[in-house]
């Protein structure tokens, strides 16, 4: 069996073969609307890990709150791996999709089953989607 896929089996629930991965890494953004509901970002991931759910989407930061609550019952952790500032209401005049130092490496140090990274297509703004394409590229390039 590949290792990629012992880590997918992590991810994927054994007799439906779906995964419920809860997105919790709205604070990566900047977006203080996204944080309605999580200002408590300990017990929030508490809640939402006691639910059950087989995965749980966190930034490098965040990850801890997951894998210190230990056990087999633990949803896998999926790491977010970039950031971007295009998620507002108004978009800046400047923006950009930057990947953090050393994705892979902080994923496996945080014991995560997969990292996310964004590709995001925004009308009129191919530097954008040109910066996301690099960021996949790198993940690409480091997972080797």
């Amino acid at each position: 069996m590949a290792d990629n896929a012992y880590r997918m089996r992590r991810l994927f629930h054994p007799d439906s073969g779906r995964c419920l991965d809860i997105a919790v890494d709205h604070g990566y953004f900047g977006q203080g609307a996204f944080l309605s509901g999580i200002e408590d970002l300990p017990s929030a991931v508490e809640v939402l890990a006691a639910a059950g759910p087989d995965a749980i989407q966190l930034t490098p930061g965040q990850a801890r709150l997951l894998q210190r609550a230990g056990g087999r019952g633990r949803p896998a952790l999926v790491m977010r791996t970039d950031v971007a500032n295009v998620y507002g209401s108004v978009l800046p005049d400047h923006m950009f999709s930057a990947i953090a130092p050393e994705p892979v490496l902080t994923a496996v140090r945080l014991d995560a089953a997969c990292v996310v990274v964004n590709l995001l297509d925004l009308p009129g703004r191919p530097e954008v989607r040109e910066a996301c394409i690099r960021n996949v590229m790198e993940l690409v390039t480091k997972r080797r």
